[in-house]
């Protein structure tokens, strides 16, 4: 009677876990579907205007690379979606470059961005990786809703990578397939 009792409930133990891994297995399994971003990833606190809205992202995508599809840039850049073609740059204040000049620096800035768009019209966007000294609602802000080929990455969270590493960043970027430098 004991070994009976005892088969019962190593049964009822098994049946449990049983349930439990098919249950886990519905929450946890991410969906074959990228649906779109659900916050509005077109405008920054910080700005008045909104951003070009990008295409919908309902690609299919391999479930095991969901979790890797997330840009290193921004959510914009995420919203872009995958085989993106960029051209990186750093731009980081006096305290890294002595030779810094925040003016002259936008003007080359501007330049290149004038460049991007004769040059490289067929879909290449500009992405400008910076530190807390580019101030948004000045620069950022005008540059990025007058250009929807421009990105800004802010690199303030991660301040362990060199500035003058960080135009290589797009090398990692699992929605990245061209990158420039």
């Amino acid at each position: 009677m004991k070994n009976r009792r005892f088969i019962h409930v190593i049964l009822a133990g098994l049946l449990g876990l049983f349930v439990i891994f098919i249950i886990s297995s519905f929450i946890y399994t991410s969906p074959s579907v990228v649906l779109p971003l659900k916050i509005d990833y077109r405008r920054r606190p910080e700005c008045t205007c909104v951003r070009s809205e990008l295409p919908s992202l309902l690609s299919v995508l391999k479930s095991e690379q969901n979790d890797s599809q997330t840009s290193l840039c921004s959510q914009y850049a995420t919203q872009r979606g995958p085989h993106q073609r960029i051209i990186s740059i750093s731009l980081f204040g006096p305290k890294e470059n002595k030779m810094f000049q925040f003016n002259r620096s936008l003007n080359f800035l501007h330049e290149l961005i004038q460049d991007l768009n004769m040059r490289y019209s067929d879909g290449f966007v500009l992405r400008i990786y910076h530190d807390n000294t580019t101030n948004t609602t000045d620069i950022i802000c005008p540059i990025e809703c007058n250009h929807s080929n421009v990105d800004f990455c802010e690199m303030n969270h991660k301040l362990y990578i060199p500035p003058k590493i960080w135009r290589f960043i797009p090398a990692g970027d699992p929605l990245v397939d061209v990158s420039k430098l």
